[in-house]
């Protein structure tokens, strides 16, 4: 079984003691930050390849051209900075989506296209495709944004589209009218991805998530998806790959690595894979023999 904890690192396990001694006891090596990266390793694909298999399982075409995620975010302005935050997080209504993607296809026509088929999952293909580095949104979220998040030959450019984008945005109805009922706006995109679709390797027979991302390449690799469920009752069967998010990591503790050192002591299974994706990121591989150690608890 090989877990994905999204967004945690050793460091931030104080109030998770069944995870703590799960990772305590594991041999342990660093990985590449961010949940993002760690799906695409664990599917064998590229990075930049996961905004086309995730429009695919939108029901689009993604063909052979280059995708970008364009994900709609909040931008909020502080003394001397803008901070980022995920669009994800708060409601996005469909008519809204729509309406701010019609502006921005109208403004950019012939040479970008916006494509939404969810109101927070947003999708761009360039006539010219810009040759640029950008780090997945679940590694800048809540992080000051600043001009070296932008590698590349066309850096410069993305980062003139983005204020352009942004200047489209924010005096738009749609925020105008979100603003009045004190909810965030949708004032920039942050672009990243720039690949095509790609087969994933199918590496698991079975797939634990509530991520859409998770649950695309599942799809595309051909594998067996189900919803996360609220407690791990017993240890199920086969290569089974469950992505967890940190924001019930109190809730996970108790009903998932509890019950999972429970059962690796009990010889319920061979060995549990462990990734936390926060910074420093680090996989643990827990055996039995290693579960059993009582004095590598933290």
């Amino acid at each position: 079984m090989h877990l994905l904890v999204g967004g945690l690192n050793c460091e931030s396990l104080a109030d998770l003691p069944h995870l703590a001694r799960l990772s305590a006891r594991g041999r342990s090596g660093p990985v590449e930050a961010g949940t993002s990266a760690a799906l695409a390793r664990l599917f064998g694909v590229d990075i930049g390849d996961l905004a086309a298999i995730a429009l695919a399982a939108e029901g689009a075409d993604p063909g052979a051209d280059t995708w970008f995620h364009a994900d709609p975010v909040h931008l909020l302005a502080g003394m001397h900075s803008l901070t980022l935050f995920d669009g994800r997080q708060f409601d996005i209504q469909a008519d809204e989506s729509a309406a701010l993607l019609a502006t921005l296809n109208r403004h950019f026509d012939g040479e970008i296209e916006f494509l939404a088929p969810h109101p927070a999952r947003w999708y761009a293909r360039f006539k010219r495709t810009p040759e640029v580095d950008m780090a997945p949104l679940d590694q800048v979220a809540g992080s000051v944004v600043s001009p070296d998040l932008i590698a590349g030959p066309d850096a410069k450019e993305l980062q003139r589209t983005s204020t352009e984008i942004q200047m489209l945005l924010y005096t738009h109805p749609v925020n105008e009218a979100r603003e009045e009922r004190n909810e965030a706006t949708v004032n920039g995109l942050w672009f990243w991805g720039g690949g095509r679709y790609r087969q994933p390797a199918a590496q698991f027979d079975q797939v634990m998530a509530d991520d859409f991302h998770t649950r695309a390449l599942a799809a595309a690799a051909g594998i067996r998806s189900m919803p996360l469920p609220a407690r791990l009752d017993r240890l199920p069967d086969g290569r089974t790959l469950a992505v967890l998010d940190r924001r019930h990591a109190e809730q996970h503790d108790e009903d998932w690595f509890a019950p999972l050192l429970h059962g690796l002591q009990k010889g319920h299974a061979e060995a549990v894979e462990l990734t936390l994706t926060g910074r420093p990121a680090t996989r643990h591989v827990i055996d039995r023999w290693r579960s059993l150690r009582f004095w590598l608890n933290r």
